[in-house]
């Protein structure tokens, strides 16, 4: 993905959670919008975290990431959804940035089937930005089977990738790997966030 299209995914994506924060923000005791007392939202329950990584497969990865990021703060499942989804793109983005400054250090040092597994796996995660993309653009709409199948897509181009360089030592392997979890993140918040809203055909199930 060009440097430009992932500033643009990126400005899209925070512009989006704000708007989300700003429709669903209800905290405790408050109303829509509106924090109980009139002061700022604070940090983000452990009660609502615990909630939205209950079914991730690092548990602590997806609340301590959601716990660390500023915008978690005053979130409902819905913000902290668009915010996974950020996260695991932003991941996305700083794999595809690594590759190709590989495959641009090493362009005549690498053995070809090497340099063919890294192309690989710049094309894996260009398309898993663009499947992330999506996601966030059915998660606006609450369609979560949407959201569900454009993650699952993403962790199926980082599981390419992995196969790409299979045998090769890299460090590529561990990246992927916390990829894929940030990618699990947000399946996880979305199994959390379906039964709360949206039409039933929308639903994850």
């Amino acid at each position: 993905m060009k440097p430009i299209k992932s500033f643009f995914f990126l400005s899209t994506l925070c512009v989006l959670q704000h708007v989300a924060l700003a429709a669903n923000n209800k905290p405790v005791g408050g109303q829509p919008g509106k924090p109980a007392g009139g002061k700022p939202s604070g940090p983000v329950s452990g009660n609502l975290l615990e909630e939205a990584c209950r079914q991730a497969t690092n548990k602590d990865l997806c609340i301590n990431s959601l716990k660390k990021d500023p915008n978690s703060q005053g979130a409902d499942l819905t913000g902290l959804a668009f915010i996974t989804l950020r996260l695991a793109a932003a991941n996305a983005a700083d794999l595809e940035s690594h590759l190709r400054t590989l495959m641009l250090k090493n362009a005549t040092g690498l053995d070809p089937d090497v340099q063919q597994g890294v192309q690989d796996c710049i094309d894996s995660y260009t398309d898993a930005n663009e499947q992330l993309d999506d996601s966030v653009a059915a998660l606006s709409d609450k369609k979560f089977k949407d959201v569900v199948v454009g993650v699952k897509v993403a962790i199926a181009d980082s599981n390419y990738c992995e196969s790409s360089l299979d045998g090769e030592p890299t460090v590529l392997a561990d990246k992927n790997k916390v990829f894929v979890q940030m990618c699990e993140n947000v399946l996880s918040v979305i199994k959390a966030l379906a039964p709360k809203g949206g039409p039933k055909e929308q639903k994850y199930a």
